[in-house]
């Protein structure tokens, strides 16, 4: 009896040793759009069977717009380039910037992922639909946007017009993308309960409308290579677009004066209870969390991406730092 017992406990911790951290037997099997291609079914089948629960993938920022500046910065300081470059569409339109350029076919080439988030400038002068000069995309400030977000996705309206010119200006660059074969893990309309940018102006309810006009208006336009990842500030499940329309969650990760490289596990927690079908990953932080933490706190993000602007090396984020994160058997790079 007493060996029988003690074979019931040795086959209890092999299961322990080979079951993933996390567990990944919830998470949706098929993307929210039903349309998606094969590179991209198969770009979310390698982060839902590969990724999610055993490994992180290391990330990081474009400099606002189209670049990999972070990306070579790390390399330089550790030899190994992240696996996830996030991009920028914030000056799609602006004439000094071509995101038509090879860099994100170079990138996907080379073995990395290519994210964009998108921080959408609107006229701040919600009455002068030809206004170019000054655009904004915060709520508040010197420079407050005050577009209505309900209005942009009303047909007919102003707002919608200028919306729809931003959607199809940014839909073009997607078919280019798609066309050479790059699937995408895309952020739009990020932190939208924190309130500080103009789609949170007319609350959740209007925001929620405002994601799916985004996300049917690509749809009808042919983009099939995207991957929806939504934002959340915690405890604002009123503003969750809802499951159909989201792939993955995200949460930008700030804790004040944080240079210790903590996992912010009572965040990935909370998420994890009220999102249960969905991996998450933290598109935004400033310490990056080390792999020891994340994993000893059970809180394994399927990507972490510092801020860029010196934010990549800053709080405790040093050259160190990524010589030691990089080696990381479990933290995946380019």
């Amino acid at each position: 009896m007493m060996k029988n017992y003690r074979n019931i406990i040795r086959i209890f911790i092999v299961a322990l040793s080979v079951m993933p951290l996390v567990s990944f037997a919830q998470i949706d099997e098929t993307l929210a759009d039903k349309q998606a291609n094969e590179a991209t079914r198969q770009l979310y089948d390698y982060l839902r069977t590969e990724v999610w629960g055993k490994n992180v993938m290391s990330g990081c920022q474009a400099e606002w717009n189209y670049n990999i500046n972070d990306a070579e910065k790390i390399f330089q300081a550790c030899g190994k380039y992240p696996k996830v470059n996030v991009f920028d569409f914030q000056h799609f339109d602006q004439s000094w910037i071509d995101y038509r350029t090879s860099t994100a076919l170079q990138w996907h080439r080379a073995g990395g992922i290519v994210a964009f988030m998108w921080h959408i400038h609107m006229p701040t002068n919600a009455f002068a639909e030809n206004q170019s000069d000054w655009t904004s995309f915060y709520s508040g400030g010197s420079k407050p946007c005050h577009i209505s977000p309900r209005n942009c996705a009303v047909e007919g309206t102003m707002e919608n017009r200028i919306f729809k010119k931003k959607l199809d200006g940014v839909a073009s660059l997607l078919l280019y993308y798609q066309q050479q074969g790059i699937p995408i893990l895309f952020r739009p309309l990020h932190e939208a309960a924190g309130g500080w940018f103009w789609w949170a102006n007319d609350g959740a309810e209007a925001y929620k409308q405002l994601w799916k006009y985004m996300f049917e208006y690509f749809a009808m336009k042919g983009v099939h290579n995207l991957i929806w990842i939504w934002t959340t500030e915690i405890n604002d499940p009123s503003w969750y677009p809802g499951d159909e329309y989201v792939d993955i969650i995200g949460r930008d990760g700030y804790p004040n004066g944080n240079t210790t490289h903590i996992s912010q596990a009572s965040d990935f927690r909370s998420m994890q209870k009220a999102y249960p079908n969905k991996m998450l990953c933290m598109p935004e932080c400033n310490s990056v969390p080390s792999w020891n933490n994340m994993k000893n706190d059970n809180s394994l993000w399927l990507f972490v991406a510092p801020w860029c602007g010196g934010g990549a090396f800053d709080h405790g984020n040093d050259n160190t730092f990524w010589r030691s994160f990089m080696s990381e058997e479990h933290i995946i790079t380019r």
